[in-house]
């Protein structure tokens, strides 16, 4: 009888494509360091990117290569490479290969220590949403734009009236020193007081787009 791991597809199917997944990933660690040691990211090193993750679709599929392959095809679109989609991408690179999400300052790795919520579901319209840190999504200003185009608000600071804080995933490591550290401390501290905002993850964010 043939074993099945808790999809229901067989465990040497699941081990090859996790076995393959890894492959990918170290590859994409590797193509990421060499991007980055450059002075700048340029559109052909861009076009590169976008190929390789193209041709190893597997990694596209699941966080972060998914919003990565996203955010690339984005900024090549137009067929115009500007200084600012270029360095943007460039410091999302770096982040990803400075180390395990704990060293880089990921969402997971603060999640022991901030509460932040999980949701079944998430209703745009008429929801207010702040925005802190750095996303891989995209900028600040894109983030609050798609909010805004699903018939959410945005607001700039933490109050009462505040639905939701969502906290990018490329967040610094002495978040607490930083404004977006000091934006996290207030929420927390409303919601001891028995008020909003809820606080997202990027990640949870992202998947009720």
């Amino acid at each position: 009888m043939t074993q099945r791991d808790d999809d229901g597809q067989p465990i040497i199917k699941a081990f090859n494509w996790h076995r393959n997944l890894k492959k990918s990933i170290e590859s994409l660690i590797g193509i990421c360091h060499g991007l980055v040691a450059d002075s700048r990211l340029t559109e052909s090193e861009i076009v590169f990117l976008d190929t390789w993750l193209k041709e190893n679709q597997e990694i596209t599929r699941t966080w972060p290569g998914d919003v990565l392959a996203a955010r690339v095809r984005e900024i090549l679109a137009d067929g115009v490479v500007t200084d600012e989609e270029a360095n943007d991408l460039k410091t999302t690179l770096a982040s990803i290969v400075g180390g395990a999400p704990e060293d880089i300052g990921a969402v997971d790795g603060m999640a022991t220590r901030l509460p932040v919520d999980n949701l079944d579901k998430l209703d745009f319209s008429g929801t207010l949403f702040c925005f802190t840190g750095k996303f891989i999504y995209g900028s600040r200003h894109k983030c609050e734009a798609d909010a805004i185009d699903r018939g959410g608000q945005v607001a700039d600071t933490v109050t009462r009236n505040l639905d939701y804080l969502v906290i990018g995933t490329l967040a610094s490591r002495d978040w607490a020193h930083t404004s977006h550290g000091r934006k996290i401390e207030h929420a927390v501290t409303l919601r001891k007081k028995g008020g909003s905002p809820l606080i997202l993850a990027e990640e949870t964010w992202v998947k009720f787009l």
